[in-house]
């Protein structure tokens, strides 16, 4: 008789082959493989919810109604017209100011995918009106998303899962995270500047302020204001929240219902355009690892790991190359589900290092190839659909580079963190 072990194993590898291959969508094949568990008995029905996670779900649901609430009142154009006019349109300029907001908004506003869809579409409008190519700008804005991944515990997918697995508060994981990521962005700018430097400073914009008001794109101020406000509610919440006992997930939950509310029947598409697909692909991939820690799975993995990762320096090295290089051909959340039940097993404080470097790989990777994000794919979709095409040789090509480049270096800052401890 086949054991459960053998058959939990083989169902999860089903499950990432036909995601790899692109056989069937994430949620698609995630349902199947959640399905084949019970029907073989390896679950049961009480055991599946035990596994899910509600407040990631909470949390992830909750950020991409308060996104698209945002998008729909005009607040991503109101910020891209006056971020140019600031400028004077100055192409360079606007380039740094893309990434910096970019990063911001992605690290207090998680919905990775919507912040990198809206700030894009925005770059594309006001390039069109200064008759400039938007095409370094979009590359600039999803690598600066995908980066600002890393830095918060509420930015992206991985580290909201990360950040719940070790209960850690805003601040606490802002803390861990704040110097790679400070680090990846400036290498990004820097590279991103040399990269388009002759095409930005050659480029000659038709106007040194964007013809149209800030305010024009405010269909109704008074709601502006108030999604604004609870906007900004909704980030101090996720700072204070903790201490008071409100996790992240009914923070984000708490103000995306007052949002619809009060932002009434203009409500009824932001519910239809949140990506229920995410949801449920997360929900199902946390019952499949599930399955593999009852039966044994995810502590041999730790046992077999363990001696290699916790050397510091070269633990710290390898999961960072190994989370970067699979999340550059592969979707990340499948492999960041698996090694945090595996780094789970490694006790708490000496895993630190560990925790970082996957935070880190799976964000940076996903700069690696359009499929490597959803961000990359929904994006580059939306660019081609405006006449505006980017190959999956030539992001490839870019991507690879800036995923190289970008992860040396966070690697030597990641090692340098190390040293004061070593040293204590």
């Amino acid at each position: 008789m086949i054991s459960p072990k053998l058959i939990a194993i083989a169902v999860f590898l089903g499950v990432y082959l036909l995601i790899m291959l692109g056989l069937r969508e994430l949620a698609v094949a995630s349902m199947m493989g959640v399905t084949l568990l019970l029907l073989l008995g390896l679950l049961s029905w009480e055991e599946v919810w035990h596994f899910v996670e509600f407040d990631v779900l909470a949390l992830l649901i909750g950020v991409m109604i308060v996104a698209r609430l945002m998008s729909q009142v005009g607040f991503f154009r109101w910020i891209g017209i006056h971020m140019a006019n600031l400028v004077k349109c100055d192409p360079m300029k606007m380039m740094v100011l893309f990434v910096c907001v970019s990063a911001l908004l992605t690290g207090f506003a998680g919905a990775t995918v919507v912040i990198a869809l809206m700030m894009s579409l925005v770059a594309m409008d006001i390039m069109d009106l200064l008759e400039l190519d938007p095409r370094p700008f979009v590359i600039a804005i999803i690598f600066t998303v995908n980066i600002a991944g890393m830095s918060t515990s509420v930015s992206s997918l991985p580290t909201i899962l990360i950040a719940s697995t070790l209960g850690m508060t805003f601040w606490e994981f802002c803390s861990m995270m704040w110097a790679p990521t400070l680090a990846s962005l400036a290498a990004l700018l820097g590279l991103l500047l040399l990269t388009y430097r002759d095409e930005l400073s050659r480029a000659r914009p038709r106007f040194k302020r964007v013809p149209i008001s800030p305010s024009s794109v405010i269909a109704d101020r008074r709601i502006f204001l108030i999604c604004l406000v609870l906007f900004t509610c909704m980030i101090i919440g996720f700072a204070i929240g903790p201490s008071m006992g409100i996790p992240p997930g009914a923070v984000a939950i708490m103000t995306a219902s007052v949002m619809l509310i009060l932002v009434g029947k203009r409500a009824q598409p932001v519910i239809r355009e949140v990506n229920w697909e995410t949801v449920i692909s997360v929900a199902c991939l946390l019952i499949l690892v599930g399955a593999l820690e009852k039966h044994g799975v995810i502590r041999d993995l730790a046992s077999l790991m363990a001696p290699y990762l916790l050397h510091e320096p070269v633990g710290t090295t390898v999961m960072l190359w190994l989370s970067a290089l699979t999340s550059a051909f592969i979707d990340n959340v499948p492999f960041t589900m698996t090694m945090i039940s595996t780094l789970s097993l490694i006790d708490g404080q000496e895993a630190r290092h560990l925790w970082r470097a996957l935070a880190a790989g799976t964000c940076l990777g996903g700069n690696g190839t359009i499929v490597a994000s959803y961000a990359n794919i929904v994006v580059l979709r939306a660019v081609s659909t405006k006449g505006y095409r980017i190959g999956p040789k030539a992001f490839f090509k870019i991507g690879m580079t800036f995923v190289f480049l970008t992860t040396a270096i966070t690697n030597l800052v990641l090692l340098a963190m190390l040293a004061p401890v070593a040293g204590s």
